[in-house]
């Protein structure tokens, strides 16, 4: 029996071999676009290429049939498209990160406005500084203000009782218009508690000296007193010294003084040590103007 071998997509029992299989059909394909196709639908979508290299002929007809036919050539299946941009060649600044376009765009660039962040505590302790500053001025202030108050409420009463002095020496001297001013001691120096001491005392609290040049008890004080140039009368007179005699409003046998400090008509009010409050101490009368009284003006 004659088995005719016939060419074609028969195989021969027990003769299989896939790869020659591909490579026939590579080799009878007309179109080279075709080939990558007809392989893959082969190999079950295995992407692989035995075919041998078409010439350049080739692949120039085959494009131009393709294109006769209305039919867009296909990529190559293998390898990349040719890349059509120019690479820049690298210089030394390059590669230490300088690019002059992006130089350019940074230059290009609009500035950043600058914003300035406070410091709080820096703030703060400023406004505190600044409070006790003016705390303190105003305590300084305070302090000036109350001064000049009391200075000038001192200044007020110094006048108040230069005045009022003045007025009562004016309105007691309407008696007398003229006092005249005899000798000065620098000592009390009459016997302490007694009458005369206090007398002494109250005078020189009032013009700041003691008289002097007379001796004695105090009945004797009024011609004494003249003796040392001083005035003295019977008309009583504020800022002066009464001179009683015995007896008169109950001094003793050796006669009684006080300070007059008022008089009202022929009233006297006196101030008086070692009387109704005994010795060394002082008290106030006010005693009626009669015979047997004398007064030493103070000047």
């Amino acid at each position: 029996m004659n088995h005719e071998t016939t060419r074609g997509r028969h195989r021969a029992p027990g003769r299989h071999n896939p790869l020659n299989e591909l490579k026939l059909l590579a080799r009878e394909s007309a179109q080279p676009a075709m080939k990558g196709a007809a392989v893959v639908a082969a190999t079950g979508g295995l992407v692989a290429t035995f075919a041998n290299p078409a010439s350049a002929d080739t692949v120039s007809s085959a494009n131009g049939a393709v294109a006769a036919a209305g039919v867009e050539a296909a990529p190559a299946a293998v390898g990349p498209a040719a890349a059509a941009a120019t690479t820049t060649a690298p210089s030394a600044l390059s590669k230490i990160g300088f690019a002059p376009a992006v130089q350019q765009a940074i230059a290009k660039r609009t500035p950043t406005k600058v914003r300035v962040i406070e410091d709080v505590q820096v703030k703060e302790q400023r406004a505190a500084a600044k409070a006790a500053k003016a705390a303190k001025k105003a305590a300084q202030k305070a302090a000036a203000e109350r001064e000049a108050s009391q200075r000038a409420s001192r200044d007020l009463t110094r006048r108040s009782l230069t005045k009022s002095t003045s007025s009562s020496k004016s309105s007691s001297n309407d008696y007398t218009p003229s006092a005249s001013s005899g000798s000065h001691s620098s000592r009390n120096w009459a016997t302490r508690g007694q009458c005369t001491w206090g007398a002494l005392n109250k005078w020189y609290q009032s013009e700041g000296y003691y008289p002097g040049g007379w001796a004695g008890n105090a009945m004797a004080w009024a011609s004494g007193a003249a003796s040392a140039g001083y005035t003295v009368s019977g008309t009583p007179r504020a800022r002066s010294i009464l001179v009683m005699q015995p007896g008169v409003h109950g001094s003793s046998s050796v006669g009684h003084v006080g300070w007059v400090t008022a008089v009202n008509g022929n009233e006297v009010t006196i101030v008086e040590m070692n009387a109704l409050a005994g010795a060394y101490n002082y008290n106030t009368r006010t005693l009626t103007d009669q015979g047997g009284m004398r007064y030493i003006y103070a000047p």
